[in-house]
């Protein structure tokens, strides 16, 4: 069996634990633990991948594609490595290699980070929501997200892709509900404060009108009773 094959159906495993854990209520630790050993497992297989074993490159293997959390940790570690062995081993820093390690790679001209904060980019733009907010609307399209960067797609069509996935999702219907009430709320607290104000007002000058009103009869001698 490939060896790159072999630790990343490792890593894979290891997620059964992340999810049987997390459902079993007071298992918080065991989950983390859990978690952090897939992670691990995954950073390891990105590592091996850059040094020795050229079998899967810069974008996740499919056996990783149907974990969003896992495939991204690849492509963020792969790219990292990347570029860290790139530099170190042209700088001279690294000293003496191991016999069982390769020339480096030039890294991507658009690495997986980069990729991304374009498709997000113009997704706030399809869906007209701030950048910031964008991870939340689209939360449920990670894999269509993954799987384009996996298929080697640009940042437009990716976008597309995961716009396209967006619409279709029953998410979205609850989605846009949601976006639709936040805004009837803000404009009822905004006419909420308008009315307030107009009544403060409206109580300011009638206060103040019988302020001068009592100043004036005080001026004359007279009182207001």
């Amino acid at each position: 069996m490939n060896s790159a094959f072999q630790e990343a159906l490792a890593a894979r495993l290891l997620w059964i634990d992340v999810v049987a854990f997390e459902s079993i209520e007071g298992c918080e630790a065991l989950t983390e633990t859990a978690l952090q050993a897939s992670y691990d497992a995954v950073h390891a297989l990105a590592s091996n991948d850059v040094l020795t074993h050229r079998h899967y490159g810069p974008r996740a293997p499919l056996l990783l594609q149907d974990v969003p959390e896992l495939a991204e940790q690849y492509n963020l570690a792969h790219e990292v490595y990347t570029e860290l062995y790139f530099t170190n081993y042209h700088n001279g820093s690294l000293g003496e290699l191991s016999a069982s390690w390769l020339p480096p790679a030039a890294p991507l001209d658009k690495p997986f980070s980069r990729w991304t904060a374009e498709v997000t980019v113009l997704l706030a733009n399809l869906i007209e929501l701030p950048c910031s907010r964008v991870s939340d609307a689209t939360t449920g399209q990670a894999k269509t997200l993954l799987l384009a960067w996996s298929r080697g797609m640009g940042a437009s069509e990716a976008a597309g892709e995961v716009y396209a996935a967006f619409l279709e999702d029953e998410a979205y219907q609850e989605w846009e509900r949601e976006i639709v009430e936040e805004n009837e709320h803000r404009a009822y607290m905004a006419d909420l404060a308008d009315t307030y104000d107009s009544i403060e007002a409206d109580l300011w000058r009638g206060w103040r009108s019988e302020f001068e009103d009592d100043e004036r009869l005080a001026a004359a001698g007279l009182t207001n009773e």
